[in-house]
C-alpha cells in the first residue's frame, strides 16, 4: 500500500532498525580493493532494487488501465529514470546511516558506489542528477521533486491522482531494503557477493 502521508508530513515515521555508522564501523572494508569490490556490489544490488521500485510504481499507476499501451514508456526512459532512483537510493543510504561526520572509509565506499552507478548506466551521470535535485533541502523535498519529475517523464500523471507523489513514497518506504543491502555488502564474504550478483541473471540496466 502506498503511504502518501509519510512523504508529506514533516515528521515521517522512522524506518525499522537502520544500522548506525558506529555499528557499521565494525564492518569496515579491509583495504582499498576490498572496499571497491563491496561498493560495486552495493551499487549493482541497489540498481536492481531501484529497477524493482520503478516497475512497481508503473504497475501501481497502470492498475486502472488494463491496456498499458495507453501510457507507453520507452526502454530508454525507464533506464534513465531507474538511474536517477539508483543515485538517490545511494544518497539516502548515506543520509540514513550518518550524521554530519562521515568516516573516511565510508565516504570512500559511497564515492566508489556512485562511480559504479555511472558504469552501470552512463546516462544521466550521477553529477548531473545531484545538480538537478534539491539535495541540500533534505530527504522529503528531494523525493517529492524526484517523484514529480519522473512521473512527468514517464507520462503517468494522468493515470491516477496518487501518481504524482507515489514514487517518492515507494523509495522512502524502501529504507529497510537499502540498509539491508548495505549491511550485506559490508558483512558478507566477496565470494558470496559475487554469487548473489550472478544469481540476478541479468543486469538491472542496459546503458
Amino acid at each position: 500500500m502506498i503511504k502518501m502521508r509519510q512523504m508529506t508530513t514533516n515528521t515521517p515515521a522512522e524506518p525499522k532498525k537502520i544500522p548506525t555508522i558506529e555499528e557499521l564501523n565494525q564492518f569496515q572494508p579491509q583495504g582499498e580493493r576490498d572496499s571497491l569490490e563491496r561498493a560495486i556490489f552495493f551499487a549493482t544490488a541497489t540498481a536492481a532494487l531501484s529497477a524493482n521500485i520503478l516497475t512497481n510504481y508503473i504497475r501501481f499507476c497502470l492498475v486502472p488501465y488494463p491496456d498499458e499501451n495507453l501510457f507507453p514508456t520507452r526502454e530508454r526512459t525507464f533506464n534513465r529514470a531507474a538511474k536517477e532512483i539508483l543515485t538517490i537510493n545511494i544518497w539516502l543510504t548515506l543520509l540514513e546511516s550518518c550524521g554530519d561526520v562521515i568516516p573516511e572509509w565510508y565516504r570512500s565506499f559511497i564515492h566508489s558506489a556512485f562511480r559504479a552507478a555511472d558504469e552501470l548506466a552512463k546516462e544521466p551521470p550521477v553529477a548531473d542528477i545531484f545538480e538537478f535535485y534539491p539535495i541540500d533541502a533534505g530527504m522529503i523535498a528531494t523525493l517529492q521533486t524526484l517523484s514529480l519529475n519522473l512521473c512527468h517523464k514517464l507520462d503517468l500523471g494522468a493515470t491516477r491522482p496518487e501518481a504524482v507523489l507515489a514514487l517518492g513514497d515507494l523509495i522512502f518506504d524502501s529504507a529497510d531494503r537499502r540498509q539491508g543491502l548495505l549491511k550485506f555488502a559490508l558483512c558478507e564474504p566477496i565470494i558470496t557477493l559475487d554469487a548473489w550478483v550472478a544469481d540476478l541473471g541479468k543486469e538491472a540496466f542496459s546503458s
